[in-house]
């Protein structure tokens, strides 16, 4: 008997250990989009190319990103950001890009985690309407997503869909409405006190054929890791590396700075 419970204790020591309170928030996805609950603001800077003879096309954003908790399961969010778009193939412009606005909801049950949202992308104020897709025009995007908690190893995946809308959340009176399913997942492992390691997967597709334009599907692998400053605060570096053919971005990455504030999640 004696024998048994020993044994028992050894293979619920890790158990426990997984199922443990004291777990770090979810570390803010670099790429995908973000589950939990936090008070943060991030800025980031990323740079993506495609590399074709005769198809050449680069792009470099420049955003801001803010996040506030409302309570243990809610939060509102915005963001503005700045892009710069140079292609061989299709018109070139920069400017200011569309404001976003969201709100989302996180709940958690021992190691699985649950969340879900809605945000709203504004008109573009410096984007040219190139025919297929109209700048002026909103975008809702909702999502979806779960995240399993084994302390230090974490993993996120998520689901959304981004459609075009007018001011009234309405279908735009035009032939074709840009539509696309998005899903991901990151999983990260805490190295030690400052280091996190992630590897996210982010892949988009065109739904219902209202998408004409090459390239407008991607698949892309992100290494990368974060490094906590002081109290709250990351530094973090992100490849993407395009998975499939014709992908519209086969390189670039991402780097920035997250500071989180309180507790998080």
């Amino acid at each position: 008997m004696r024998y048994s419970l020993l044994l028992l204790l050894i293979f619920l020591a890790p158990w426990s250990m997984i199922f443990a309170d004291n777990k770090d928030s979810l570390p803010y996805p670099v790429w995908g989009q973000s589950l939990g609950v936090y008070n943060i603001f991030v800025i980031s800077a990323d740079a993506k190319e495609y590399r074709n003879s005769t198809d050449y096309d680069r792009n470099r954003t420049i955003s801001l990103i803010g996040e506030l908790k409302l309570g243990d399961h809610f939060s509102v969010n915005a963001g503005y950001g700045y892009v710069d778009q140079y292609a061989t193939q299709t018109t070139s412009w920069s400017g200011w890009d569309r404001w976003r606005a969201g709100l989302k909801t996180f709940f958690k049950f021992g190691i699985l985690s649950v969340g879900g949202g809605v945000h709203v992308y504004g008109p573009s104020v410096s984007e040219p309407w190139m025919g297929e897709r109209n700048p002026d025009l909103f975008l809702v995007r909702p999502h979806l997503g779960f995240a399993l908690d084994f302390g230090k190893t974490k993993f996120q995946a998520y689901a959304l869909y981004e459609r075009e809308t007018d001011s009234h959340f309405k279908d735009p009176i035009q032939d074709k409405m840009y539509r696309y399913m998005e899903a991901g997942g990151t999983i990260s492992y805490d190295l030690d006190e400052k280091w996190i390691l992630l590897a996210e997967v982010t892949y988009r597709l065109a739904v219902e054929d209202t998408i004409s334009v090459a390239r407008s599907d991607s698949f892309n692998l992100h290494p990368g890791f974060q490094y906590k400053i002081g109290e709250g605060g990351r530094l973090f570096l992100s490849g993407l590396y395009g998975l499939r053919k014709d992908n519209t971005y086969d390189q670039g990455f991402k780097v920035g700075y997250q500071q989180m504030f309180g507790t998080e999640d």
